[in-house]
């Protein structure tokens, strides 16, 4: 039997609410200096090259690995107090997000970095400019990656378009 309009409508909102509710247990700042003083601990091991133009020791996997366990350790924190599927949460919420990222810009990176190893190199490189424009030294730019593995993405979740030229009425 298909559900009413208004028994979905009622899932909506629980879903949302409990959505709602691990955006801010995941944003809570105690949650989010630790994942700041765990990049900042590692990140000085990363080079500043293109991701694609250096070797990738077995460590940097263990360290993905480590990294990825912080956020689903927290996730899972929070499914148990709730009583929920943690993969099923997850996805909705990395839905959530990339639909609707507000001033979350810091939390969809971290979450990305979590999921995808590349992702998690940049994260890492990013943190290593801020270490070391915080320690005086000088801030080496991150190398873009020239193959394309790492698509661009738009700020705050709004598509950016390139303007089209008009035509020139002198033409």
């Amino acid at each position: 039997a298909n559900p009413s309009h208004a028994a979905r409508r009622a899932m909506t909102k629980v879903s949302e609410k409990l959505l709602r509710g691990l955006r801010e247990y995941m944003e809570e700042e105690d949650f989010l200096l630790d994942i700041s003083c765990w990049a900042w601990e590692y990140c000085m091991k990363f080079p500043l090259e293109a991701p694609s133009r250096w070797e990738h020791p077995l460590e940097f996997t263990a360290l993905h690995a480590e990294y990825r366990e912080l956020f689903e350790c927290r996730a899972s924190e929070f499914c148990e107090q709730e009583g929920l599927d943690l993969q099923e949460l997850l996805d909705k919420v990395a839905t959530s997000l990339r639909e609707d990222p507000g001033d979350t810009r810091a939390l969809i990176d971290s979450l990305t970095a979590s999921e995808d190893y590349l992702a998690f190199c940049k994260f890492m490189q990013r943190v290593r400019q801020r270490r070391d424009w915080a320690e005086g030294r000088e801030v080496v730019p991150v190398e873009d990656d020239d193959i394309g593995t790492m698509p661009k993405r738009p700020q705050r979740g709004l598509e950016q378009v390139p303007e089209e030229e008009e035509a020139d009425p002198m033409d």
